[in-house]
């Protein structure tokens, strides 16, 4: 044996168990905290589905624009393209509802026509003797 090895030694038991009578751990977040936080996650997630620099670049593009009219000074210009943007904001929450709608309306069930263009798609046929030639409208 070397000077290195080390005798065993006997297995420690493991930790106690917490009995019944120890208070549960406190939640990490009260249920208001809960709400804000998902309330933040879910604005940010829709936020990331915006392209706030396009957006900045249409309102510079718009001010630029007006800026060129006869009579319209750079900070008229500036507080025009701001205006119209302000009027296209507020039309969104229903316009946005109008889109989600229309879109959940025309959400296809697995019609034949559709599961032919998947397969299609994927480059595979789907059953056997369901291949058919190119539709025209008459």
């Amino acid at each position: 044996m070397t000077a290195h090895a080390m005798t065993p030694t006997p297995a420690t038991e493991a930790p106690a168990t917490p009995t019944s009578t120890e208070a549960p751990a406190a939640p990490l977040l009260d249920a208001d905290q809960a709400g804000d936080l998902l309330d933040l996650v879910v604005y940010e997630q829709v936020l990331g589905c915006i392209d706030l620099d396009e957006l900045y670049h249409l309102e510079q593009s718009l001010a630029l624009s007006a800026t060129g009219l006869p009579g319209i000074s750079h900070q008229r210009g500036i507080e025009l393209a701001k205006l119209m943007l302000d009027r296209a904001f507020r039309r969104l929450p229903d316009d946005i509802r109008t889109y989600l709608r229309a879109v959940e309306a025309l959400a296809c069930n697995g019609c034949e026509l559709c599961e032919q263009e998947a397969c299609d798609a994927h480059g595979t046929r789907g059953p056997a003797g369901s291949r058919r030639g190119p539709r025209y409208k008459t």
